[in-house]
């Protein structure tokens, strides 16, 4: 385009060296450069889902997850609320002088986690959010700790916040706030350390030591109201209790051949896998209750038909090496005598509807309380293919948008004659039709073009033994061209129809060279 372009400039100097006044118009019939281009199995296939072989021949390599599960379905931290009164038991005033202390409460909480007995927890997230009331008269100094805690530099979690003073004896003082426990790693065995689920806390109240003496009776007390909330785990260990999920059905995006409109795909071999992947350190099981093909363009749904669909695979647990889990790995394998596999991949479909069962420790607590669960690794499940580009196709069409990049500043052409020359080196034949697009993108006409790229011609295996020539055609006329102008993309349609037998491989030499000749009239403006 930019030859053409530099051509056209290059006329629009000679003619004009000498400047007009009024504005003047020029129809100009220009016959283009040649333009070439290489088609290769990298244009038709995305090429960072091939593999070559030692052949040359190529295959379809590619995976998808389905199963981002949630590792709310292993372990929750409900919102955990503390409430403390701490009254004087003085029916008569005394005097306290400054910095006395008159709370030093320690105690131990749990965590309601149902049959899970955590001893370790490490927090991603989370806050403890406080109120407190004062009723007393100066201003008070609040300490919370909580024992047996440590943050990423081995410091244990303590906060102090300051009170001020009630008002009087009726209005009281209240303070309220939150920290973070982001980082902070609980140990959850208690006092004691025999127990689970458990936290040791201390609350302190002083009143200011550089303060004054304050009179206080039983009409004066302290309220304070504590709420661990949004607790996300990063890591736990300990038993995590029995738990069961499903996850979806859910649909999820499959490209392998999103640029394929319709047509039929007889495929020759397949090799197929669902790689099940456990870093739970706790066993478990996972049932497949479906996958089923979806092809949106056409509506046809393929169901997978396998002893494996609504059947339990067992997992063993991950094994936790120093932070750096190694996984169980449960492989399910798809073939043409196992499964209906070759149909639900000949679908060509789209997108992939899943839907799973799990269960974490199914038999209880079989592992003595040493179970682990690191919160970013879970349970996943990928599904591979492994597929040779061997098969037979009729009618494939294939959908590409192209963008001719015209712009304003572009001279609009009235019509055009392009001829296609094609050395075809792929051993099918194929043809090509451009579809014209309105701004919004919606198909709204078409360009035909004449002709057929002849395949290349072949042994008795379907190999390419020398490419062939054609010529191919198209007229575009000024209503077309006028689409064109108006909206430079175009959608490029390319058919293809291999031979009936035997399967056609795909190799990576395997090509289609185009030279591309463009005969057209062009308004050209000159002010």
């Amino acid at each position: 385009m930019n030859k053409i372009r530099f051509s056209i400039l290059l006329m629009v100097i000679l003619s004009f060296a000498c400047k007009r006044e009024e504005a003047t118009r020029w129809n100009v019939d220009i016959l283009s450069p040649v333009v070439k281009t290489t088609l290769t199995i990298d244009d038709l296939v995305a090429d960072s889902i091939l593999s070559i072989n030692s052949d040359n021949s190529v295959d379809l390599d590619y995976s998808f997850s389905f199963s981002p599960i949630q590792e709310e379905f292993f372990l929750t931290i409900p919102d955990t609320a503390v409430k403390l009164r701490f009254g004087f038991p003085f029916l008569s005033a005394i005097q306290l002088p400054a910095g006395s202390q008159f709370v030093n409460d320690p105690s131990e909480e749990s965590f309601d986690l149902g049959d899970a007995r955590i001893e370790k927890m490490t927090i991603e997230t989370g806050k403890l959010q406080y109120t407190i009331t004062s009723f007393v008269q100066t201003k008070t100094i609040y300490t919370y700790t909580i024992f047996k805690t440590s943050n990423p530099s081995g410091t244990r979690f303590t906060r102090t916040i300051s009170v001020p003073a009630a008002s009087s004896a009726s209005i009281p003082a209240v303070k309220t706030g939150t920290f973070n426990f982001d980082g902070y790693t609980f140990d959850l065995t208690g006092n004691d350390g025999t127990k689970f689920n458990t936290f040791e806390s201390e609350v302190t109240v002083n009143t200011d030591p550089n303060g004054g003496t304050v009179s206080v009776s039983n009409l004066d007390s302290v309220f304070i109201e504590n709420r661990l909330l949004s607790l996300k785990p990063a890591y736990v260990e300990g038993y995590i209790g029995q738990s069961s999920f499903i996850e979806g059905p859910t649909v999820n995006n499959f490209s392998v051949f999103d640029q394929i409109i319709s047509g039929t795909l007889d495929i020759d071999s397949i090799d197929i896998f669902t790689e099940i992947k456990n870093y739970v350190g706790a066993e478990a099981r996972i049932k497949l209750r479906q996958l089923i093909s979806n092809n949106s363009r056409t509506g046809n749904n393929v169901p997978l038909i396998h002893s494996s669909i609504n059947n339990w695979i067992t997992l063993n647990r991950g094994v936790d090496n120093n932070g750096l889990v190694s996984p169980s790995i449960n492989r399910v394998f798809y073939t043409k005598a196992n499964s209906n596999i070759d149909r639900v991949i000949e679908n060509l479909s789209d997108q992939m509807t899943t839907e799973l069962e799990a269960q974490v420790n199914p038999l209880g607590n079989i592992g003595s309380g040493n179970d682990f669960l690191y919160f970013d690794q879970v349970i996943e499940a990928d599904f591979h293919i492994r597929l040779p580009l061997k098969f037979i196709a009729k009618d494939l069409k294939l959908r590409q948008k192209i963008d001719l990049n015209l712009t304003d500043d572009s001279n609009p052409v009235n019509n055009a004659l392009v001829t296609i020359y094609a050395e075809n080196g792929f051993p099918f034949d194929a043809e090509i039709q451009l579809f014209l697009l309105n701004s919004g993108g919606a198909i709204i006409d078409s360009v035909m073009v004449q002709g057929l790229i002849r395949s290349a011609n072949t042994d008795a295996l379907n190999i390419v033994t020398n490419p062939v020539n054609s010529i191919l055609e198209a007229v575009i006329p000024t209503d077309k061209m006028t689409i064109i102008n108006n909206n430079s993309e175009v959608i490029l349609q390319i058919i293809f129809n291999t031979n009936n037998s035997p399967h056609t491989t795909i190799y990576r030499d395997n090509y289609i060279k185009f030279k591309l000749v463009t005969d057209m009239n062009m308004e050209i403006k000159y002010n």
